[in-house]
């Protein structure tokens, strides 16, 4: 899977899926529109993901045209992978990404893998904006 960078104006913010799109299509529900996303490519490197912050008059046309057709049939074509990579957002750098992801894959107990993401989410939260809280709950709505 891709890490994407969930990006806005607090703490950084990690996610993960194999599909601009679905990645495009999560920081626009999350940031109701006001967020982006970049993917971090193999080498290491940033590849932006479109912004509908930044783009013309009419971003419903601008999402459209992103995900090649309808934005809301895009959601419910895809609502298990979107559900997917709403769980998958965390607070921390690419580099925490990975050390986070090491130690979900070792916490083998469901329920302590539950507790070890709550304290790191609340630990790795500077500001009072809770998107990581919020991904998991629009993953679980879904």
């Amino acid at each position: 899977m891709n890490i994407y960078e969930f990006i806005q104006p607090s703490d950084p913010i990690t996610f993960k899926t194999d599909d601009d799109k679905i990645a495009f299509a999560c920081s626009v529900i999350l940031g109701r529109g006001k967020t982006g996303c970049s993917r971090i490519d193999e080498s290491g490197n940033e590849v932006d993901i479109p912004s509908i912050l930044f783009l013309s008059d009419d971003p419903t046309h601008e999402m459209n045209k992103f995900v090649g057709g309808d934005f809301r049939e895009f959601i419910i074509e895809n609502d298990q992978a979107i559900k997917q990579c709403f769980s998958t957002f965390c607070y921390g750098s690419v580099e925490d990404r990975r050390t986070f992801d090491d130690a979900c894959i070792a916490i083998t107990d469901s329920a302590n893998l539950v507790e070890f993401k709550e304290k790191y989410e609340d630990r790795n939260r500077s500001s009072m904006s809770e998107w990581v809280k919020y991904a998991w709950k629009y993953a679980d709505k879904l």
